[in-house]
């Protein structure tokens, strides 16, 4: 008798497998809208024939801590104008210089640096 309660006490191996649980979708999307909190705004502007356009308005998400880099820019202005726009021009940061301003010719990872306290301004 002992012999069979024996084998009744051994585990299966369904019994072995330990479940877990995915978390919600919501906790997900939260992680993702306290990442995606931190957007900066960016006014740019568009040349044509070496004549500046009227300004445009965007916030653009940060993807490190403290710095917005052009790539930032980039990927935001691909998902509101299309790929064409950002590949089409150079583009330029104002930053002040002793007591005015020069332009700041900028790369794909070069960091934007701000005009004056929080505003980033490019040209294109």
């Amino acid at each position: 008798m002992e012999g069979r309660m024996n084998k009744y006490r051994q585990l299966s191996p369904e019994r072995e497998i330990v479940w877990t649980e995915k978390l919600p979708k919501y906790h997900y999307n939260h992680q993702q809208q306290h990442h995606e909190a931190r957007k900066v705004p960016v006014v740019y502007y568009l040349c044509k024939n070496q004549q500046l356009k009227h300004p445009h308005f965007m916030e653009v998400p940060l993807s490190s801590s403290a710095d917005l880099y052009m790539r930032d820019v980039i990927e935001r202005l691909n998902i509101l104008r299309g790929r064409v726009i950002a590949s089409m021009y150079s583009w330029s940061c104002k930053r002040s210089y002793k007591n005015g301003y020069v332009w700041h010719d900028l790369c794909d990872n070069d960091i934007v640096h701000p005009a004056h306290g929080n505003d980033y301004i490019l040209m294109c």
